[in-house]
């Protein structure tokens, strides 16, 4: 502000001074609060977290907060150590030819006992080629020219098999290696070149294969009681785009859009037609949704308050925090112990604490009266429309504690979506939409097969032979 527009101000009187000291004092505090926000507060990743700050401050300043762990396996962790195998590969016999002390020949005299010392090693990773001859005859009768039938995979002169086909969609798909380097991979491991192209046309024809699969992954989510969604950003050919995840405990679906929004929310063709409880986050195109019931995701919650508690110290959001961390620890211990809920007292008394909590927290933030001469609506702290947000939703925030099949947190779609980013930290950017789409279906297929406890390869290759892996719900 100049000091010709500060007198002028001034010369406006007392009540043109009070709202441009609001309005200033507004501006700062958000800038504060921008300024404060990390990885232990906010949705941030934590590669955006200052390397200034030392590991550990926030946890010392919290007594709530875990311990930190040393590295490698904690108390009580059953180790696990390579073991000798029965039926080894190869056999390697070394002879006692003479005594090392008189020097008497011992080539005859057999052996009392064998010492076994086993060596496990990777073999050579050579390309194999099989050669598969087709015979041709005439015959004598009708002298018609017979060929011998190929089978249904032989299809061209020369071709890449299942094996080699799996091995690239594992290595794109689920360790995120671009294009270029896994033709460097191939090239230095295999001593075989491989394109790019090769490459694409090979997840294109996983992509193809995929889609019946993918839509009866699809309905075992609808069957779901319990399933979670959320969304990330993602660079499409320089352009903003949306990977949108919905799972469940047994089965992945990924969907690539333009928008984040409800669009394609109901383009994925689930939250539209589900009916059980999603757990997601506060994003408010997910509560559009009133054929479902909502759960919040309390770990954004719990990083919230930790906001609200740097910034404004305020007893409200240390209690709320304490609140959702004890009765996190409340439900675990009881689902240990096999029960199935809370007893209804239990319940009630948690129900009774977290509405005190919130009406402590309206004492907390003055009433804020209209300036005169200012119109619109005066904007509300961060941490008062949290505040807000977790009386409106009591019943999503605490769902939790009522239904022992919902979770505490949204951490499944979170992990689920984690890998994407790294996808584009390893890989950069999509080069077109058409590969978006073909890296979330095979994807969503592998993290399938994974959260069954499946081999990734041998499902990969079942895609080829028409026996795609199909997650069952099970109870």
């Amino acid at each position: 502000m100049t000091r010709e527009e500060a007198k002028a101000i001034y010369h406006e009187g007392e009540e043109a001074v009070i709202a441009k000291l609001l309005e200033y004092d507004a501006r700062l505090t958000k800038l504060e609060e921008m300024l404060g926000l990390n990885s232990k507060n906010s949705s941030k990743p934590s590669s955006t977290d200052s390397p200034f700050k030392k590991k550990g401050q926030d946890e010392k300043n919290n007594k709530t907060e875990k311990k930190r762990l040393n590295r490698g396996g904690q108390k009580g962790h059953q180790g696990k150590t390579l073991e000798q195998v029965k039926n080894p590969d190869k056999t390697e016999r070394y002879s006692v030819c003479e005594c090392g002390n008189c020097g008497c020949d011992l080539t005859e005299q057999e052996a009392d006992t064998v010492i076994k010392r086993q060596c496990f090693d990777i073999p050579p990773v050579k390309m194999e080629v099989t050669e598969h001859q087709a015979e041709v005859k005439k015959c004598p009768n009708c002298k018609s020219r017979i060929v011998a039938p190929f089978p249904k995979d032989v299809v061209s002169p020369a071709y890449y098999g299942d094996n080699m086909k799996a091995y690239v969609a594992y290595l794109n798909t689920y360790h995120m290696l671009s294009y270029e380097r896994i033709c460097e991979y191939f090239a230095d491991m295999c001593n075989h070149p491989i394109g790019e192209g090769t490459i694409f046309n090979i997840l294109k024809r996983y992509y193809e294969k995929l889609e019946t699969t993918e839509e009866k992954t699809k309905e075992v989510i609808l069957a779901s009681k319990v399933i979670h969604s959320d969304e990330t950003g993602i660079n499409v050919k320089g352009k903003l785009n949306w990977f949108h995840t919905v799972s469940c405990s047994v089965a992945t679906y990924y969907l690539l859009h333009q928008k984040r929004g409800k669009k394609a929310m109901d383009e994925m063709d689930i939250l539209p037609k589900y009916d059980g409880t999603v757990v997601h986050d506060h994003w408010s195109p997910y509560n559009k949704y009133e054929n479902c019931t909502h759960a919040f995701c309390n770990a954004h919650h719990i990083r919230e308050l930790t906001h609200a508690i740097e910034t404004t110290d305020a007893k409200w959001a240390k209690d709320m925090k304490k609140f959702l961390q004890i009765s996190h620890k409340i439900v675990k211990r009881a689902k240990q112990r096999g029960q199935m809920r809370l007893k209804e007292e239990q319940i009630n008394r948690l129900e009774l604490k977290y509405d005190n909590i919130i009406q402590s927290g309206h004492t907390f933030f003055p009433k804020i009266e209209k300036v005169p001469k200012k119109t619109g609506v005066t904007k509300k702290p961060k941490s008062q429309n949290l505040l807000l947000r977790l009386e409106k939703y009591k019943t999503e925030t605490i769902r939790f504690i009522t239904d022992f099949q919902v979770p505490f947190d949204n951490n499944m779609a979170e992990r689920d979506l984690r890998m994407i980013k790294v996808k584009q930290k390893i890989s950069g950017t999509f080069m077109s939409r058409t590969g978006g789409k073909i890296f979330a279906r095979i994807k969503g297929y592998i993290s399938t097969v994974k959260k069954n406890g499946c081999n990734v390869m041998d499902e990969l290759k079942n895609v080829f032979t028409g026996e795609a892996f199909v997650p069952v719900l099970v109870g």
